[in-house]
């Protein structure tokens, strides 16, 4: 082409692009052209100087479009491109493609706080059971979605790491790695963290072990996910621990940080103001920011709702809604051992006693491991008398091989320590820790050895024979409860039995079947596996569900396995930590449990252990009925730390303190006036009691029509596929199952590109189905939706194959019109003053032959039928141009958006910016105080050493706050203006009236407007007469011509159930017909979806409700793409 062909607007493309270019200017320059375009698939700009050979190369795509491409591939295009943005149309997109069903409070969260901030930087504070992982996941997926995050880390406490990982897989199909010390070993020489994108691991573990640390640091992410963040707490500002010091750090790191935990803060603002610092520490530089957002009752960054916020959705029929935890009664049982019991646990506990002592004078890591393994024994002892014995023979056998060669013993010492982090470790590695620390002695002479080994035989020979009398006082206890409670009578009847050790576990399961019930179990020992692999964790899970009455379980069954299809739980023993006791409680009493919980907790009262167990729960329940909420067991930790019971028995065991000083420390701190001060701190006064409802039940509303369901996903898919090369084969007729085979090597190099934001493509698919319901009859199909690669891949490939057909223009029919009118579809964005895209959405601009103009849905196209490709397309002249389409588009649509968009980031910024200016001049004052008294100082004549030096630090620092204030006002100025980014036109297609409108078969199809309105109007009168309240969207393209909301009895704005309306009215009685738009929503909406059909218009109308119509026989008129139905049909079907 020549030099003055190329002009503004036309696209272009040859060889010397890789890809067409829309000419946004072209600048002569001698004998060459230096042309700027726009790529049109990628939107990168280029801006190439080329010579006149060069321009001869270009061809450009003609001035006049000729309308003569393919219909249906131009449908398939626009379609590409709706599916692709359909997060902006469903306000609630990815539960579209998630396996949850989420909850009000969970939607609110994702929804109405953590995207609408312009960088995710989050405190989520929910009290526990609120379904954090979930909320986690959504984001997940719609930062994923929007490609806004590549790389995830999240960092769990070690004994959460495989429910994270499961929930993950089983809920948002997103695979995460699990790193530890294996993991990096295995990778000597490189760093796994930069090498895998989605990456779980333990806080504990990354923030003490250097190697962990500094290989972690090295690498960036784009969200980072925390749960259990308290764990990063600082005590002060001079006093922040490892923790706290890699949260600052992965702060850094991450663009999105999501920090998530039930304990916020002790009741104290300075500490809580210094963890939210982990958020922004400019924001939160100092407590008055803190102060300002209690005393307006919101804090940025924050969202904490109590457990009376957390509440179903409204019942359909009485608007009531449900608190999501039943109630549940935790009682102890009281039980004492008998003499000989008694007589083995007071020799037991002169031996731990003995060693304790030993230990105690060590004051090394030895001595330590010493003083817990003998703590150990008295909660093997307090679990059973199995339990102690194989520890006692474990010892011994322990002890007699450092008989045999002490020295190989000495070198083995070096690595026995006991974790600081050991009560967060996994029940696996908790169990291998205690067997390797039993080997531990203070003394390897011989003679002392030999000593303790008599003792060690006198133990167990104690323990055989009381095992051999077979009437263990705390097993007959057990079966005493469980028939009092009618286990043994009511075999449906589910038991979970908790117990800390394995050989416990053993001896239990045992002892049940003996009994004649049925019992899995899960312990440590167990590999994770899945449902159908026996022996494993999830296999038991699913026995227990199905099967098994009684489940006997070590910790391990609270590291993500789910039993809240059982409610009576026993606590055969009670961990000496508290925090533990609510952890076990929590798998039961949870989200999706119907009935009220019983809790057991078994403890020996004559025992020294025993009292103070009962003392610490006797003093937590009369809390807990004072305060009237279970939220004492919540909070607990922070009154009561966590190891504290613990360090005071093994004390008490080197007789540095007695039995009555620790329950003295128990009654001191287990206190109502303690527990208040964190429940009702003034911070509480930032956590939400109520949720909003009305506007969640709203926008769910909204999102139930908005949603792509499989049946929209389905027929997308058999139509692109094989254009793609894939083509999808049903299994039998009906089923929705397709085989798919393998994959055609030309879509290999897409999918490795999309690789990052979807997965990787699978190179072979056995079978597909696009509806999630289907997986519970063959959970080996693949769910392909949106956001799978395998989608993602056919819908890019087919977005660029139809470039041609949307760039050439095409020609379709309507049925219901009888002039033609011409169709442009946009795809514009909004972007903020930093460049960062809020929003892209598709648009059509309908333009009459008469040049009047309105703004349509992109899908106004599945309502259409495609022409053949020779049809002709209109040639009337004076109709708007393109730039005056554009104009209408900005002031019709784009404005109104635009306006909305900048209205909610101008709050959100706002917010911000007050915090900041209170944080940070809060600081800037007390420096400058500083900083005067100082020079004020000097100025006296103080020559003191580094007094000069202290000067120029505060200068500096002073300096450091201002420049920090500066930057973040400009900041907050560039996310604040919001602009139209971009308006690309995608394509143009003119619609003819159907040449068959009048045949017989069609004609009574056919819209009339004056029966139409006739229709409408009758219908709303017959809502309104029902107390309902009617919207109109028939201009909007949407599937239907109403919505239709019941009010709350007692809240007029809560709609509690919501239909959507077609409406077809007919002069007298006759056939209705569904356009194929209108005819899948129905089968997207299904009960949720009204035909309305009004017979009679003409005289004295009669409306006939149908509910959930596509479930009827309809006979498709293939010609014009509708669906007919009889009358008969109608009036035999008519609701009410």
């Amino acid at each position: 082409m020549l030099a003055d062909q190329v002009k503004p607007n036309v696209i272009v493309r040859g060889p010397v692009f890789p890809e067409p270019v829309q000419v946004i200017v072209a600048v002569p320059m001698g004998d060459a052209l230096k042309l700027v375009g726009k790529g049109m698939r990628s939107g990168q700009v280029y801006e190439p100087i080329l010579t006149s050979a060069q321009l001869a190369l270009l061809e450009a795509a003609p001035e006049k479009q000729p309308f003569d491409g393919d219909a249906r591939r131009f449908r398939l295009g626009i379609e590409a491109l709706r599916l692709k943005l359909a997060y902006e149309y469903d306000p609630f997109f990815s539960l579209s493609i998630a396996r949850v069903d989420p909850l009000p409070h969970q939607l609110e969260a994702v929804y109405d706080y953590f995207l609408k901030l312009p960088r995710i930087r989050f405190l989520l504070a929910d009290d526990p059971g609120a379904g954090k992982t979930i909320m986690a996941g959504l984001l997940l997926k719609e930062l994923k979605i929007r490609g806004l995050v590549k790389r995830t880390l999240i960092v769990t406490p070690a004994n959460l790491t495989f429910q994270w990982q499961r929930e993950m897989g089983d809920k948002f199909r997103e695979k995460f790695e699990i790193i530890r010390g294996d993991v990096l070993r295995a990778n000597y020489g490189s760093n796994p963290w930069q090498e895998k994108d989605q990456v779980i691991t333990s806080v504990s573990w990354v923030s003490r072990i250097e190697d962990a640390n500094q290989s972690l640091l090295r690498s960036h992410w784009d969200l980072i996910i925390v749960d259990e963040a308290h764990k990063m707490s600082a005590y002060s500002d001079d006093h922040r621990t490892l923790a706290y010091q890699l949260g600052q750090a992965l702060s850094e790191r991450t663009d999105h940080y999501l920090l998530m935990t039930a304990t916020p803060h002790k009741g104290d603002p300075e500490n809580f103001c210094l963890f939210l610092e982990l958020l922004d520490r400019d924001v939160y530089g100092d407590v008055k920011s803190l102060e300002e957002a209690m005393r307006r009752n919101s804090a940025p960054f924050y969202l904490r709702r109590t457990k009376e916020a957390l509440v179903t959705f409204p019942d359909p029929d009485t608007g009531q809604v449900r608190k999501l935890f039943t109630k549940r009664d935790v009682q102890t049982v009281d039980f004492e051992i008998d003499d000989d019991e008694f007589d083995f646990y007071d020799a037991l506990t002169r031996y731990v006693e003995d060693q304790s002592i030993k230990a105690q004078a060590q004051e090394n890591a030895t001595g330590r491991a010493l003083t817990f393994t003998m703590a150990m024994l008295q909660r093997r002892f307090a679990s059973s008398v199995y339990a102690v014995r194989r520890s006692l023979e474990r010892m011994r056998e322990k002890r007699q091989k450092i008989l045999e060669d002490p020295e190989a013993y000495r070198q083995s010492q070096i690595e026995k320590r006991l974790p600081e982090d050991f009560d967060d470790r996994p029940d696996a590695e908790k169990q291998q820790i205690l067997e390797d620390l039993e080997g531990v002695v203070v003394n390897v002479d011989p003679a002392a050895l030999r000593l303790e080994i008599a003792q060690l035989d006198g133990l167990i020979a104690q323990a055989v024979a009381l095992e051999k009398r077979e009437i263990e006082s705390k097993l007959v206890k057990l079966r005493e409860t469980i028939t009092e409670q009618g286990v043994f009578q009511d075999p449906k009847m589910k038991l979970l039995v908790f117990t800390e050790h394995k050989d416990t576990l053993d001896y239990l399961v045992g002892k049940l079947r003996e009994w004649g019930l049925s019992v899995t179990q899960i312990h440590g020992g167990m590999k994770i596996g899945d449902r159908d692999t026996p022996g494993t964790r999830l296999s038991a899970e699913r026995e227990f569900r199905d099967e098994a009455q009684v489940m006997v379980a070590t910790e391990a069954a609270g590291e993500g396995i789910n039993l809240q299809f059982c409610w009576f739980m026993i606590n055969y023993d009670i961990p000496w930590n508290p925090v533990r006791l609510e952890q076990r409680m929590g798998r039961i009493h949870r989200y999706g449990q119907e009935h009220n919980c019983l809790i057991l907790n078994f403890v020996a009262t004559n025992t020294r252990e025993g009292s103070v167990l009962q003392k610490l729960l006797t003093r937590l329940k009369a809390i807990r009925d004072e305060l009237g909420t279970d939220q004492v067991f919540d909070v607990v930790g922070e009154v009561f730390p966590a190891n504290l019971l613990e360090r005071m028995f093994r004390e008490m065991y080197a007789k540095r303190i007695e039995q009555a000083s620790i329950e003295e420390r128990i009654v001191h701190d287990i206190d109502a006036r303690r527990f208040r001060a964190i429940t009702e701190s003034t911070l509480e006064g930032l956590a939400k009691r109520e949720l909003n409802l009305s506007a969640l039940v709203g926008k769910s509303a909204e999102a139930r029509e908005r949603r792509l369901v499989p049946e929209v996903i389905e027929d997308f898919f058999l139509q692109a596929g094989p254009l793609s090369g894939v083509f999808p084969k049903e299994t039998k007729p009906h089923s929705h199952i397709y085989r798919v085979g393998r994959i055609p090597r030309t879509l290999w190099a897409t999918g490795e590109r999309l690789e990052p934001r979807f997965g990787r493509l699978g190179h072979e698919y056995r079978q597909v189905v696009f509806d999630k319901r289907l997986l519970s009859d063959d959970a080996t199909s693949e769910w392909v939706t949106p956001g799978h690669p395998l989608f993602e891949t056919v819908r890019e490939d087919v977005w660029t194959r139809v470039q041609d057909d949307l760039q050439r223009g095409a020609v379709f029919f309507d049925v219901h019109h009888d002039a033609p009118y011409r169709l442009d579809a946009f795809c514009a964005s909004i972007k903020d003053g930093r460049g960062a895209e809020l929003h892209r959405r598709l648009f059509v601009v309908r333009t009459e032959p008469d040049g009047e103009q309105s703004i349509r849905q992109p899908t106004i196209f599945l309502d259409l039928v495609p022409a053949p490709k020779e049809t002709p397309a209109p040639d009337l002249d004076g109709l708007p141009s393109l730039e005056a389409v554009q104009h209408t588009l900005y002031v019709q649509a784009l404005d109104p958006f635009l306006a909305e968009v900048a209205a909610e980031r101008v709050r959100e910024t706002e917010t911000i910016s007050r915090h900041i200016e209170i944080s940070l001049n809060e600081l800037a004052i007390r420096q400058n105080v500083k900083l005067a008294e100082l020079v004020e100082q000097q100025q006296r004549g103080d020559n003191s050493p580094g007094l000069a030096g202290n000067i120029k630090q505060a200068e500096d620092r002073v300096e450091e706050i201002m420049g920090r204030l500066e930057r973040r006002r400009v900041e907050l100025a560039q996310e604040r203006q919001c602009m139209v980014g971009s308006i690309e036109h995608i394509g143009r297609a003119w619609v003819l009236p159907h040449p068959e409108r009048n045949a017989p078969g069609v004609a009574p199809m056919v819209r009339d407007e004056g029966i139409e309105r006739t229709a409408v109007d009758a219908v709303i009168a017959y809502e309104e007469a029902r107390g309902w309240r009617c919207e109109s969207v028939e201009k909007d393209n949407r599937g239907f011509d109403l919505i239709s909301r019941k009010p709350h009895p007692e809240d007029p704005q809560t709609a509690i159930e919501v239909r959507f309306i077609e409406v077809k009215g007919r002069a007298g009685v006759g056939d209705v017909a569904l356009t194929s738009n209108e005819y899948k929503t129905a089968e997207r909406l299904k009960q949720d979806y009204w035909l309305y059909v009004v017979f009679n218009c003409g005289t004295t109308p009669e409306v006939h409700p149908i509910q959930d119509p596509a479930r009827l026989d309809w006979k498709p008129i293939v010609v014009i793409e509708h669906y007919r139905l009889e009358p008969q049909a109608v009036q035999s079907s008519s609701h009410e």
